[in-house]
Order: C-alpha cells, then structure tokens, then sequence
C-alpha cells in the first residue's frame, strides 16, 4: 500500500517519455539524423510540447490510475487529454513558425502516440491489476456501522480483490451474531495496532454519538483514513459536492449532467435544430394536409392540447394531432388496444408516431425537449408519485418528445405498477447519465423503431 503514492508517477513519467520518444524520434527521422538541425527554435518547440502535455494531463487527469479506476475512465481520460494536447500542438504553429512536420506526418504521428499510449496505460493497469490480485498494494479497511450499506460495501471489497481492500471487520454499538462484528468500541486502537488498519468507513446514519470521539482519538494517534459513507438510498444523485456556508459545510447533491448550464446549453441547441428542422420540412405542409382531412370528416380539429406536468412540475400545453373523437375521458385515461374513442386516421397517426410532431412546437418554445422523460397527464402525476420511489425525479429536467424509456420498449399503456416502475427506472438513469451521443443515440433508436414500428403505439 505504502507504493501507492508512486503509481501516477510512474504513470505520468512514462507518458511523458513515449510523448518525447514519438516526437523526437520523428523529428530526428524527417531530417535524416541531422543534428546541426537542432536550432533554438526546435529546443523551444521541445520545451513547449512537455509543458503542454504536462498542463493537458493534469487537467483531465491521465496519470491517474488507481484503486478504482476503470478501463473506460482510462480510455476516455487519455482520449481527452491527447484531444486537448493536440488543440495546443497546433495552437503553437499558429503563434510561431515552425515547420518541420508536414500536415500528413503531424496525422500519422498523433496516432501512433495515441496507440503507444493506450497499450501504455493498459499495461499499467493490468500490472497493478495482478500485483494487488497476488496480495500485495492493499488496504486493510474496518467498517464502522451494520446496516444494509455496511455490508454491501463488505460485499465489494470481498468481491472485487482487484481494488486491492481487505476487509477486516465491522464495529457496531449493538450486538451482533456475526462472525466479524463486534460492539466493543474500546478496543478499536487495538484491533487498529494489531490488523494494521489502513481505512476506516463510517456509516453516518448507523453509528452511535460515542464513537465519534474514539474515532477522533484514534486520528491522533494513528495515519489511518477516514471515510464517511452518507445514507443517500432516498436520493438519485450523479455528482456530490461540497459547498460552504460561512464555516459551515453542505453537502450538495446534483441530479445529474444537466444540472450545468453548459450541458443544458448544448441540449438546447440541438433541441433547436432538430425542431426548426421538423417544423419546416414537415410540419408546415402536413398540418394543410390534415387540415383539410379533419374537414372532410367529423372536423373535431387538427390539434389536441393537453395539459402536462413539466420541469419541476410546472404545468405546460403540449400539442399533439388529434387521434381521438371528443370524449369526456380524455385527460383522464389513456388509450387503450383498441379503443373505440381512435378514429380511423388517428389510428394511423398513432402507430406511426405521427401525433406527436407538434410537440416539435412546445420543443422549439422551450416547455419540452426533444429527448427526455415522457410528460404525464396532470392526473397520472399526482398518482404516480405517491406510488413510486423517485418519481419526481423526472421533473428536475425538461420533458422529452422520445426518451430512453420508450425507445426500451416502455412506451404507452401502464397497466401495472411495474410498467411505472420500469419506466422512472430508465428516466432516472438517463438523468443521471445524460451525454449529447446518449441523447443522439436515443433519436436513432427512435426512427429505428418508428420505420419498424412498435407494439406499444397504439
């Protein structure tokens, strides 16, 4: 464990070192070894690109590999920094001459970095992978509480060896019949001194007062760490963090991606631009035409406006086609297979997801999005959120055309509370992990299954 502390070095050095083999292999290469070729120009150019590289991997952290880094994070930390690194590569060129890369060099030269450094970085990851697998850099840890979060926690130090923690044990104020849990915090320092203890994680919601005092006299004698581990299991959170009000520390619980503006920015420039498109491409010749079918008919009217919970649960108007004869039931009760109140073109307009175009309007004003959690009618609202844990959950985010729900099958009819539950699950989950390509991603799935067509749109 006492290595720990080298592994972003190593890492970080080694990057540093495959970035100046690539760069100055290749310069020495394209001036055939000449080494009067070496004017103050280059040696700034040198100088430069370390610096910049250095600047790029501590912004997004390449050098970090640790107890809990995933292969993912490593790919997409890297990806970013080498994007970055490029950005100011050619930055340089702008500012000062400097031409001793050709544009097709500089192109082949990036990937071969970016190759290097990922087996790099992979090589390392999976080194430490094995060395904490055979026993070796970890971390003994006691855990500090017995409830249910204890010991899913027990349960991923036990399951995952990789992460390099040893769990040694729980202290509780109550007693326990458990083989590794004792309510004795007296003989904590001990257990400490005898087990070396490295970490120490504290349930925050199942300790009892007395115990803070011993953790606090076992900080003064010992360089253990300690981790307190809040009971969120009613919230649904993607990022945490700490804000101070005067002296006094808040935890600050942010929903998701979207709660920054400058996500909610990038979301509502392409809200604008799939919608401007939809309206005058599509909506400005297919509203004459039904139009003049709606006269031709029972001519009840094109539009359906309906009243819809939106974001925090502000009311809004959403527009639809209308699918329906007039009936006193339709705020109250969705449809249904068939349902009598459908009328032969509303039947059409629905299974082809027609009757929802014009909430291109209430996207391209602002009350929705062109992805997001389906709005619900203001009766279903009040009755879903006394039903389902999170429900509101959906309303801290605009409401959305399509969604990640729906192009999951969870679309149409509840008929049970487990439809409802299904249905929050993948709204929270798209919430809490909301990108522009997931966004890009769900309007694909959506014209894929609309071209197929879907059982539920009915």
């Amino acid at each position: 464990m006492k290595y720990s502390r080298y592994i972003p070095f190593i890492s970080g050095f080694g990057d540093l070192l495959i970035m100046n083999i690539c760069f100055n292999f290749a310069y020495w290469y394209f001036k055939d070894f000449d080494f009067y070729s070496l004017t103050k120009n280059a040696i700034l150019f040198f100088f430069f690109i370390n610096l910049a590289w250095i600047i790029s991997a501590n912004i997004f952290e390449a050098y970090k590999i640790d107890h809990h880094s995933y292969k993912k994070a490593i790919l997409f930390n890297n990806t970013k920094t080498i994007i970055f690194f490029f950005f100011l590569f050619l930055l340089y060129f702008q500012v000062l001459s400097f031409n001793y890369y050709t544009r097709d060099q500089v192109k082949y030269l990036f990937v071969i970095f970016f190759g290097l450094l990922i087996i790099w970085k992979f090589i390392l990851y999976y080194t430490f992978l094995i060395y904490r697998k055979l026993g070796f850099n970890y971390r003994n840890v006691i855990i500090v509480g017995n409830n249910a979060t204890a010991h899913e926690l027990k349960n991923y130090f036990n399951k995952n060896t990789w992460t390099g923690y040893r769990f040694k044990g729980f202290f509780t104020h109550s007693a326990s019949d458990i083989n590794d849990c004792t309510d004795n915090y007296d003989i904590m320092e001990n257990f400490i001194d005898d087990n070396k203890i490295d970490e120490i994680y504290v349930m925050s919601n199942d300790v009892h007062p007395r115990v803070y005092p011993v953790i606090s006299s076992i900080l003064s004698k010992y360089p253990v760490k300690i981790r307190l581990v809040p009971d969120l299991s009613n919230f649904s959170y993607r990022n945490i963090e700490f804000v101070e009000y005067g002296l006094i520390p808040v935890m600050k619980i942010n929903l998701g991606p979207l709660n920054f503006w400058y996500n909610r920015s990038v979301k509502r420039l392409m809200d604008i631009f799939i919608s401007t498109f939809v309206i005058i491409f599509i909506l400005s010749w297919l509203i004459p035409l039904l139009f003049v079918v709606d006269l031709l008919s029972d001519a009840a009217g094109v539009f359906f406006i309906q009243k819809r919970s939106g974001i925090d649960n502000k009311v809004f108007n959403l527009f639809k086609f209308r699918t329906m004869k007039k009936n006193g039931e339709a705020h109250a009760k969705q449809a249904t297979v068939d349902d009598d109140r459908i009328t032969k073109v509303g039947r059409f307009l629905r299974k082809s997801s027609m009757d929802e175009l014009p909430q291109f309007i209430n996207v391209l004003i602002g009350d929705m999005s062109v992805i997001g959690p389906r709005p619900h009618m203001l009766k279903h609202t009040d009755e879903y959120k006394n039903m389902v844990n999170k429900f509101m959950i959906r309303h801290t985010v605009k409401p959305g055309l399509t969604g990640y729900a729906q192009v999951n099958g969870h679309r149409g009819e509840i008929k049970k509370t487990e439809d409802i539950e299904n249905r929050i699950k993948m709204d929270v989950y798209y919430i809490e992990n909301w990108s522009l390509w997931l966004d890009i991603k769900i309007v694909f799935l959506t014209i894929r299954n609309v071209l197929k067509g879907d059982e539920n749109a009915y």
